[in-house]
């Protein structure tokens, strides 16, 4: 009697545990043919995909406002005191000059000063000996009026310093460029964002998120030096320099709804 019982139990228990795997098969179809996009979650449940995030870049190319040049002067003498005061002296002839050509003191800054002595290393003593010291004295000019770039270069030159180097590039009034870049990284992301949206059967919707990357406009470096021999010539014709484009870049990444 007891046996018969077990069994009709477990055929009783069987026969639920059939039953509850239909039903769980029956609703998963249901789930899959309800025409709503879905995608499996953690733990294997099913979630709808409502939205997607994509990033789109602008590319504006813009015309430089501004140059900077570095001017240094370098003086070798006997000892330190010497070799400051005639590179003081020196670099005072430039920025009179400089002056002189219609640059105020605003676009005239003062970079490094330095003095430090001459080095050298003898291979056969095995020695380290001090030939006299050197001064530097740097100042960055910055230039509004492009078409001066190559006056001021030569007229440094003239002047005394020995080295120079530069323009760099810049863009100091930026917003417009920048407003461009932005507008085509935005164009360019809701584009990817509609082409994987039809490609789904689906419908691009609102912007859910938007968010700003990255904004860059790197300067762009005219590799133009002087030297010390260029400043041994009577008359210097202004160097030939042509400003160079820059380019503004900007990205965007955007969160977008999805329509069935």
């Amino acid at each position: 009697m007891t046996n018969s019982r077990n069994r009709n139990n477990w055929v009783l228990a069987g026969t639920l545990g059939v039953a509850m795997v239909l039903l769980l098969g029956v609703t998963a179809v249901g789930c899959a043919d309800s025409g709503d996009p879905a995608t499996v979650g953690s733990g294997g449940a099913l979630r709808p995909i409502d939205s997607i995030t994509v990033s789109g870049e602008g590319l504006v190319k813009a015309g430089p406002d501004e140059a900077t040049l570095t001017i240094i002067v370098e003086t070798d003498a006997p000892d330190a005191p010497q070799t400051l005061d005639a590179n003081s002296k020196q670099m005072t002839q430039v920025l009179e000059r400089l002056k002189a050509e219609g640059l105020d003191e605003a676009s005239l800054q003062t970079s490094n000063v330095a003095v430090y002595p001459n080095r050298r290393w003898d291979p056969q003593t095995d020695r380290e000996t001090v030939e006299g010291y050197r001064a530097q004295n740097s100042i960055r000019v910055t230039l509004t009026d492009l078409t001066k770039v190559g006056d001021v270069f030569t007229a440094a030159t003239e002047a005394g310093a020995n080295n120079i180097s530069g323009p760099e590039w810049r863009l100091a009034e930026d917003s417009a460029a920048v407003s461009q870049a932005l507008d085509k990284a935005f164009a360019s992301a809701r584009a990817k964002a509609e082409t994987l949206a039809k490609a789904a059967g689906l419908t691009l919707g609102d912007v859910l998120t938007m968010q700003e990357s990255s904004v860059s406009i790197p300067p762009i470096m005219y590799d133009t030096r002087g030297s010390a021999d260029m400043a041994a010539a009577e008359a210097l014709k202004a160097a030939p320099i042509n400003p160079m484009d820059l380019e503004v870049r900007g990205s965007v990444t955007l969160t977008f709804r999805l329509v069935n």
